[in-house]
Order: structure tokens, then sequence, then C-alpha cells
């Protein structure tokens, strides 16, 4: 029986064993070190496991909400609407170009607009996720059909199929003539870990009336009665490359997103599971989370009669350069967040997420390159917040007194 409920909030960057210390947890727990990179990486997340009969649930707040001491709701809510904000900007631009690789989140509230499944609980969001991963891998056997072809041995009277030379000159009574012939019967790999998986998953996250039918569905249609998959080689390079197709990729990361383990999988990179039982985990980087957000914010102003951002027009933002020497030519990349176009000038657009003071020397000359290489002038840094203790004017044109060419604004975004 679970005796008790620990919540725990820590800062993006935030080194979670202090914060831990803070707040009276333990600091020897065997998944603070996976947490402990997620937050250093720059990632939001949300992490709950069972050890001890404890209960633990772990949020990594962004840079932009402080923790606020003793105040749980407070910093869970905080928590709550930034993931909010995402579900509301992946339900107006479907096309984000990261969602199709990685799920961290799944969609489900606010992409689909449904009353009934907006929530204010994280719990809430958990159950959608799995709903979410359910309907993925149902989807997919609906139409998925792989066969295979076993060899059937029979007799009869007359010559229908395949002749059995062997068996005929060895049998006594003539008049059986035996045969043999080849019958397709419908057998998936995918299928076999799908169904190992869905018995994992009702095994160790709880009853589960619809993953208990589809797990009954996909053994009667695929014949499945035994398994020799474990759960713990799916993040393997040998089981990922039995997912090729995009509706493959898709059941894979519905399958990982059941295991509560979709955040140990990204960019086709392979990463060590932990081997995690009562665990549900959900990252997200905020820094692409805060593109979008700027995106949609100017795309409402109409302040600009055109607007590119990477993530929709990598081919209308990129430009490539060269560092050259009479033997040596090095191909480089430029790639602005965004590029927006008023009255007939050309803007670089920068969305950082970082909180703003001063400006940072690296952030401009990074927006003066990218315009100078395009031959452009105006550039623009927007930051999510600035420091309270921050005195730089932002409503203001700014330029080096050596380069008058090329001026450059900053703004804040509130996110």
């Amino acid at each position: 029986m679970i005796s008790l409920t620990k919540l725990i909030f820590v800062n993006e960057n935030e080194n979670i064993f202090e914060a831990c210390a803070k707040q009276g947890v333990v600091s020897n727990i065997e998944h603070l070190k996976f947490i402990s990179a997620k937050a250093n990486n720059n990632y939001i997340g949300y992490y709950q496991f069972l050890q001890d009969e404890v209960y633990y649930k772990i949020y990594i707040l962004p840079k932009t909400t402080p923790r606020v001491e003793n105040d749980d709701e407070r910093n869970k809510r905080a928590f709550i609407e930034l993931l909010s904000k995402y579900y509301q900007l992946k339900s107006k631009y479907s096309s984000i170009k990261y969602e199709s690789r990685n799920r961290n989140i799944v969609d489900f509230a606010l992409e689909r607009e449904k009353e009934s499944n907006r929530s204010d609980k994280l719990d809430d969001f958990i159950v959608y996720k799995y709903s979410d991963a359910l309907q993925t891998i149902e989807q997919f056997f609906k139409k998925h059909k792989n066969s295979l072809s076993k060899e059937k041995r029979f007799y009869a009277q007359s010559v229908r199929h395949q002749f059995d030379l062997k068996r005929n000159i060895l049998e006594l009574d003539k008049s059986k003539i035996h045969q043999r012939k080849k019958e397709p019967y419908l057998y998936s790999k995918l299928a076999i870990i799908s169904v190992e998986v869905l018995h994992h998953f009702l095994k160790h996250k709880g009853k589960n009336r619809e993953a208990k039918k589809l797990k009954n569905r996909i053994e009667a249609k695929y014949g499945v009665d035994s398994y020799n998959f474990k759960p713990k080689e799916i993040g393997s390079k040998k089981v990922l490359k039995l997912f090729k197709s995009s509706d493959e990729k898709e059941l894979y990361l519905a399958l990982l997103s059941l295991l509560g383990v979709e955040n140990y999988f990204e960019d086709n990179s392979y990463k060590a599971m932990l081997k995690l039982h009562n665990q549900h985990a959900h990252f997200f980087r905020p820094e692409q989370l805060f593109e979008w957000k700027v995106y949609d914010h100017l795309l409402k102003s109409s302040e600009f009669t055109d607007l590119h951002y990477e993530g929709l027009h990598a081919k209308e933002t990129k430009e490539d350069f060269y560092l050259e020497s009479k033997e040596h030519k090095v191909k480089y990349s430029s790639n602005p967040d965004l590029i927006g176009k008023k009255e007939g000038e050309f803007y670089i657009i920068d969305a950082k997420w970082k909180l703003f003071d001063t400006p940072n020397e690296n952030d401009i000359q990074k927006l003066a390159r990218d315009a100078k290489i395009r031959g452009y002038k105006k550039g623009i840094l927007i930051y999510p917040m600035q420091e309270k203790a921050s005195t730089f004017k932002i409503a203001e044109e700014y330029n080096y007194s050596y380069d008058s060419d090329f001026s450059f604004e900053i703004r804040v975004i509130e996110f």
C-alpha cells in the first residue's frame, strides 16, 4: 500500500540533488541521476515513480517560473499552464516538425478540442497519454496485414498440388497420393512485440479494459500464443530496425509510451533505458515551445507581411556559407529562427530561451552574421522575460558604433 505521496519541484538547470535535500527528500534515489540530466539539458518535464511505498512526483519547472517554497499547488499550476500552452500550439500548428520524431507528450485534450478531455490535473494527462497510445496501436493493427506461408502435407486421390515423391514411394496404399502445399497465415513480429508490451503494461501499470481487449484482438488475429520478446529489448537497434515505415514508427513510439520510456528515445539516438516499471515521464524542450510561441505571437500581430519560421519553412530560412582558404573549403549553415518582412525591409529574428539582463555579445553577433549573409540590415532578439534587476531599456533600436549598417531591437514576449 502506498503510504505517502511526495511532490518535488525543481527548476530548469537547478541541481536536483540540492533541491531534493531542501525539500526533505533523500538523495540516494536511483532515478535522480536521469532526471538531473534532463534538467541540466534544459528539459521541462514531469516524472513520477513508486519506490519504497513512497509515490514521488517530480516537476521540472521552466526558468521563467521560479519555484515557490512551500506552495505545491502554485508550483503545480504553473507547470500545468505551461503544458496547456504546449497543447494549444500543437492544436493550432499540426506540422510541428519534431512531432513525428518525438511524442514525449502525446496530443489529446486541446488538440481534439473536446471539452470533456480538458484537464487541469497531471494525472489526467497521463490517462490521456495512454489512451492516445492505445488508439495508435489499434489503428495500426486494423490495417496491418503481414503474412508468411507454412507447408501443409496431405494426401488425396488426385494430384492438385506439389507431388511428395518420398512419401509416395514409402506409401503402401497406392490410392493415396501424397502432396504438399504452402498456405499463407498472418504473422507479424510487430504483433508479438506489441502483445508483450501490452501484457507488461497491464501487469505493471494497472488494469485497463481497453488495453486488455486490444491485446486479445491482436493475439487472436495473429495467433500469438507464446512470447519470445522482453520489453527491455525495445530500445535495441535490432528491434528498432523492425519499425521502418512512418506508421510503424508511430507504433513504436506508442509502445514506448505504454512502457513509460518514450522520453529515453529521441532523434534516432540509442540510449540506455532504465528498468522502471512503476514510473511515468514526460519531457519536452521549452526553447522549441518558445519559438512557436514567438511565431504565433508575431503572426497574430500582423506586424510582418511575410513571416517564415525555421520549424515550418526550413528552405526559406536556411542559407549556406563557406569558410575558405587556398586549399580548404568548409560549408556552414545559417539557420535563424524566423525571417520577417516589414515595409520592404527584411528582419532576422531569434527567439532566445533565457532571462534577459543585458545584451549577450554572442546573441548579437549571430544575429548580425545571419543578416549579413543575406544582405539584410535589421534584426530582433526576443526573450521570454526581463530580469527584475535589469535596467536595460528594451523598447529601443540599437547598433554598434563601428557598424551603423546593422541595427537590432530587443523585445520581450511573455511566456
